[in-house]
């Protein structure tokens, strides 16, 4: 029952949310705000082209526990998170432990070997990362 008042609760909240941003939509979009000037020059366009954002930049070293690291970490973030890292075991079982209480698709019997995976690859001793420039998503508004 309780479980119950809760979901009328949360349908009822988003209800009255969209239905307080509908007059809003339906007057239009709001007038665009006048650009702001700057006192610095703009940036050149890169040279290349940059991937967009979202875009997977790399994948996980083969090795044992990549596939188990392919399933359980791909789902939310690219394989440049830990890469960039150099966590010890300690860490990089608190690390897995938080991911799994998150959502992560790893079981607790595949934990040891994932952990494994990422201290052998991702440790103390990790000087595999090399940052990648990226596009950004607009530049009409450099606010976001």
């Amino acid at each position: 029952m309780n479980r119950r008042r809760v979901l009328l609760a949360a349908a009822g909240s988003l209800f009255l949310a969209i239905r307080a941003a509908a007059p809003a939509a339906a007057a239009g979009p709001a007038p665009a705000r006048p650009a702001k000037s700057t006192s610095a020059p703009a940036a050149p366009p890169p040279a290349s082209p940059l991937p967009i954002l979202g875009t997977r930049l790399s994948e996980y070293p083969a090795g044992k526990g990549k596939a188990l690291a392919d399933k359980g970490c791909l789902q939310c973030h690219s394989a440049d998170i830990p890469r960039q890292q150099r966590l010890t075991e300690k860490q990089w079982t608190a690390e897995v432990e938080k991911m799994m209480r998150w959502g992560a698709e790893v079981s607790e019997s595949d934990k040891a070997e994932l952990v494994s995976y990422l201290v052998g690859h991702f440790g103390p001793d990790n000087d595999r990362f090399v940052p990648i420039e990226v596009a950004p998503l607009s530049t009409s508004n450099p606010a976001h």
